[in-house]
């Protein structure tokens, strides 16, 4: 009976938790154009709570579009120096740096968001290098594989395809040239696949189309009273859906949860990060996490 009555409440919970949010699917031409195959929209809801959210749709029919993600570190391998239990595979870098950095390469790059999650992750949580960031491939060069379980990941192969899949540690990369993973699985096949996580979090969330040809991005601020007090996992898989997603991953969030874009040359980061006041927008960026890993969108020449 216990146990009827807790599956009850948590289900109770959850048609709470969604009931405001928007229903049907979203019409992406009323979204901004930042770039050739990429749109943006910023939705501020006040059901079923304060939201702040950014959603983005990359369509990957235009041929221009492109993506990259962080490499290894030259020091792959090593004993971090302040926690020498862990090898280095990343060198943690905020999103905008790591946005402008491709800029001064001579990259067109116009939007990077928070990847991977990771560690070490202990006081006073600075630490210089980040592992156990799952699966990992830039550029075709693997920078890091699960070794203990399976992680959601979103694929891009050599051949173009794109794909979320469930990486198994001893899977082959041969055939991939990018890779991020996150924490779990929201929504495969277009069911919902979340757990019973209601914690409302700041969370970093992508989704993939049907067809694999559109990838998508969901941001939403969190552990702001009356502002944006965040998602659970989901709403995340709801709201995915709703921007047109067949699979989604729930991703790093939390403090690194961070939407960084470029117009004009002019780089900005768009939400808002715990600690960020909303009547200082303009201050968001120095609030900003490094993390373990970004995933960035260029348009090619």
């Amino acid at each position: 009976m216990k146990k009827f009555l807790s599956v009850m409440l948590l289900l109770a919970t959850a048609l709470l938790l969604n009931a405001g949010l928007p229903q049907g699917e979203f019409d992406w031409s009323k979204a901004k154009k930042l770039a050739p195959g990429i749109r943006i929209k910023h939705f501020t809801l006040k059901d079923p709570r304060p939201l702040n959210i950014w959603a983005v749709q990359i369509d990957f029919d235009n041929p221009r579009v492109y993506l990259v993600t962080t490499g290894r570190d030259e020091n792959l391998g090593k004993p971090m120096p302040d926690y020498p239990s862990m090898k280095i595979e990343t060198k943690r870098t905020r999103v905008q740096d790591f946005l402008k950095q491709y800029r001064q390469k001579g990259f067109d790059m116009r939007l990077a968001v928070n990847a991977a999650p990771w560690r070490p992750w202990t006081k006073p949580y600075n630490h210089k290098y980040s592992g156990n960031i799952g699966l990992a491939v830039s550029n075709g060069q693997v920078v890091a594989v699960p070794d203990k379980r399976a992680v959601p990941a979103l694929v891009v192969r050599k051949n173009g395809k794109m794909e979320m899949i469930s990486f198994k540690p001893g899977d082959k990369t041969d055939d991939i040239r990018l890779a991020v993973s996150g924490f779990d699985f929201v929504l495969r096949d277009g069911k919902q696949s979340c757990n019973n996580n209601m914690r409302l979090e700041p969370r970093t969330f992508f989704g993939l189309s049907q067809d694999g040809k559109k990838l998508y991005f969901l941001i939403v601020d969190g552990r702001q009273k009356g502002f944006s007090e965040g998602f659970a996992y989901c709403e995340g898989a709801q709201f995915l859906k709703y921007l047109g997603a067949w699979h989604g991953i729930n991703m790093d969030g939390g403090g690194s949860t961070t939407l960084v874009t470029c117009r004009k040359n002019n780089v900005r980061v768009e939400n808002c990060p715990p600690g960020t006041k909303p009547e200082q927008r303009s201050k968001a960026e120095k609030y900003t996490r490094p993390v373990a890993n970004c995933l960035g969108v260029y348009i090619s020449k």
